[in-house]
């Protein structure tokens, strides 16, 4: 299953807003950066070329990763605005890996 359309951060000034205004935690895996707004929870993710030249990799890392954030959307409080920077060494993770370590965030 997917995200949400609601529970997504498509737009470049979102992107940017919550980037600007939002405060960053970091683990081993990836780094967010949260901005705490009225509304629903939403979450974007970025994926440099520097993670993966090949988009078919960057893509899985961000199946992944949302699919982690969708079966924990509880963890979140109402109105979270979230972005995902992601890690070189998350290319190997499996998906349960990244859903323990997006616990721990959290």
């Amino acid at each position: 299953m997917v995200l949400k359309k609601i529970n997504r951060i498509c737009k470049k000034n979102e992107f940017e807003e919550v980037k600007s205004k939002g405060e960053m935690k970091a683990t081993e895996l990836f780094s967010i950066v949260w901005l705490k707004k009225s509304g629903e929870k939403a979450f974007g993710a970025i994926i440099s070329k520097k993670i993966s030249k090949k988009a078919v990799d960057r893509n899985q890392i961000r199946r992944r990763l949302m699919e982690a954030v969708r079966l924990n959307m509880d963890i979140f409080p109402q109105g979270f605005r979230g972005i995902f920077l992601v890690k070189k060494n998350i290319l190997k993770k499996s998906e349960t890996e990244v859903e323990e370590c997006l616990k721990k965030l959290f």
